[in-house]
This record gives C-alpha cells, structure tokens and sequence, in this order.
C-alpha cells in the first residue's frame, strides 16, 4: 500500500510515521516510527505538527483505541529504542515479516530503476531504514531470522537486504541512537547500486566509484552514508580500497559496513551454496586484525550470535531444531523450535525450548537442511 498523507486530526495510536510533512514551530521532528499512545500525538501537537506521512503497512492495529493494548507511558515519537525488554518472538513475527515484504518490494524496486538508469527514490530507501530500525528496536532476531531461511533469485537484492538486516541489529548493539542507525541501513541498502548497473560480476571496490555517481543527485542524502559507502572496501592495513587509507581514517560506519558485507559475501558465496554460520564466523575472524576491524567483528559476532536465528542445529538428542532468539548471557544455548528427528527422520511436533532452562539438551553442531529435502522456511 502506498504513503498515505494524513492531517495530526487523522493520526492514531498504531499508525507508522515516516516523515511531518508540514508544521510550524523550529522544532525538527527527524524520527520515524510507530505511534504508541495518544500522549505522543498530544506532544507532535505541541510541537507545531500538522500534517504527516504515514505507512499503513506497518501499521500496529493493536496499538488502536479500544483495543486493550496500547501504552500510554509513551511520550516521544523519537524516543530510542524500548527498554522495557524486547517484544515476544511470535507477537513481533507478523510485523516483522510485514516489514521483511516491504523490503523485498522496495528494495526491487530501488533497484529497477538503476537498472533503467533513472533516479533513485530516496525517500523509499528512507521508509524501508525507518520500518526495520523500528522492527529491531522491539526484537532484532525476528528479523535475523527472517533473513537467513529467505530465498531469492536475485543474489544481489538479497545480498543488499541481508546487509541492512545485519547492520540494523548491529547499530542497535553497539547502542547507537535510532537516526544513526537508520543512516546505517541506508548505506547497507545502498551500497552495491553500482553494481546493479555494471553487473553482478564486478568487484566490490570497481564498483565504488559508479555507486556514489548514482547517489551524487540525492541532495538529502546524509553524507556520512556516501563516506561510508566510499570507505566500506577500505582496509585497517592500507591495502584495500581506496588504497592506502588505512586505521583511524576509515569512518566507524565504514568499518561496520565492511563487517556485515564480508560476513554475508562469505555466508552466501557467488554461484554456491550458503556455508555453515560458524565457519563463516570463523572465516571472518581471519581477517581481523589486518583487514577488519577485530573489537567490531567479535562485536558483531556476539550480535548475531554463536547459532544465529535462522539457522538449524542438531540437537544431542538427534532433533533438529530452528534458532528462534540469542541468549546474550549464554549464546550457546539459544531458543529453538524442535521439529525434526534426524537419527528416525519423521517429523515430530513443533515444540519451543529455551535452552538455558533445559539443560538435557544441548546443541551439537549446525547442519544443512537441504541434506534431509527439507526448508526451514517451513517451520517457523
């Protein structure tokens, strides 16, 4: 469903705010996001806001009044992010993957008009930051999850869509505030434009130059995202590009941008098969210190987590289980969902377990599902 412009008379608790479009005052109202109570639209009020535009498909019909569940302890529209615990797995799941959809579709369509040499729309790449800041903010391993069992044709839309997935939960680890890292998924969903215009087989640093070419046009386009677009192929020793920038002269986005990039170039390998998490985890390590930066990558490691959500382990009982959600304080034992026995390969009744509480069951290793004709898509 397209943007919808409404004035502050229309706006209700559980609409998405993309941007004010009109309001008086010199109070900048910059944050995007879900409308919780009606003290919030009390407050834009104040603030001179008038009219706004808003996302009905990442609406939260729950927030509505009358229906039992909105929160009226909220009173900024650009309050970060909830610190009052993370959002249910399965009641985030649906918004989540309203959010993933949106992606898919803008994303496309971001990248058809590259494809026929016609300007970017930047405020659909700003709609799709703002939807997944929001989602990760309630609980990133929906989304982590979301992204790892998807499936697409297209290697490189969903190269670019894994990266702004991974840098949001990223910024968002490393506390970043809301605008930042909405700013950092931009550069994410940005970053290889270039090469949807010079083809996929063209290296990551040859396709730098083509990349901020096409951004150059986007007069509102933050420009710490071109920087970091410009340095994310640079390396901590001088030899990367552009050569000779090196440590301290490489921006921190850069820095993360070229973290998530190499994690998901080595966890999807062109024209082959995804490799296993841990090895990719592995593999990225190697390139610490000389190439990445080692305190962000082991930083970025623990984010995602030691079995990310998505991804299918093997159980000592022989069960096969997908990684719904981390435990920061014990990240080899997760929560799952138990679906599968591997040893008599029937399947068994769906079943959630938080690890940290059953400790007769303990993860032996990640597998490929594919081994047993099977799609984690299915069981989630």
């Amino acid at each position: 469903m397209a943007l919808q412009e409404v004035s502050l008379q229309q706006l209700q608790p559980g609409d998405f705010v993309v941007r004010v479009s009109q309001q008086t005052g010199d109070v900048l109202i910059k944050e995007a996001g879900l409308v919780r109570s009606q003290k919030t639209i009390e407050l834009l009020r104040k603030k001179g806001v008038q009219r706004l535009w808003i996302d009905p498909d990442l609406a939260d019909l729950s927030l509505r009044p009358g229906s039992g569940q909105s929160d009226d302890s909220d009173t900024s529209e650009s309050s970060e992010y909830p610190q009052g615990g993370r959002a249910d797995f399965s009641a985030e799941l649906p918004k989540a993957e309203r959010a993933w959809q949106q992606l898919q579709r803008k994303q496309s369509r971001l990248f058809d008009s590259c494809r026929r040499q016609q300007p970017i729309d930047l405020e659909l790449v700003q709609e799709v930051s703002c939807g997944l800041a929001d989602s990760v903010s309630r609980n990133q391993d929906v989304l982590l999850c979301l992204s790892r069992i998807a499936q697409s044709s297209d290697q490189l839309l969903q190269h670019a869509i894994n990266c702004a997935v991974y840098m949001a939960a990223f910024g968002q680890h490393l506390q970043l505030s809301k605008g930042k890292v909405q700013d950092l998924i931009m550069a994410a969903l940005l970053h290889d434009v270039g090469k949807v215009t010079l083809g996929e087989t063209t290296s990551d640093a040859d396709a730098i130059q083509t990349s901020l070419k096409l951004l150059a046009p986007l007069n509102r386009l933050p420009a710490e995202v071109s920087l970091w677009i410009a340095q994310h192929c640079a390396y901590l020793d001088g030899s990367g590009a552009p050569k000779g920038l090196k440590n301290n002269q490489i921006s921190l986005g850069a820095r993360m941008l070229a973290i998530v990039n190499h994690y998901d170039n080595l966890s999807h390998p062109a024209g082959k098969k995804p490799i296993n998490p841990q090895l990719a985890s592995k593999k990225l390590l190697e390139k610490t210190p000389e190439q990445l930066d080692s305190e962000l990558t082991q930083r970025f490691i623990r984010c995602i987590g030691i079995y990310p959500p998505g991804s299918v382990v093997k159980l000592h009982s022989g069960k096969l289980a997908l990684v719904l959600e981390n435990n920061p304080k014990k990240p080899t034992q997760p929560k799952v969902k138990v679906f599968y026995h591997s040893q008599h390969q029937h399947h068994l009744p769906s079943k959630i377990i938080d690890l940290a509480r059953h400790m007769e069951e303990h993860i032996d290793y990640c597998v490929d599902l594919e081994q047993y004709g099977l799609q984690a898509s299915n069981y989630l």
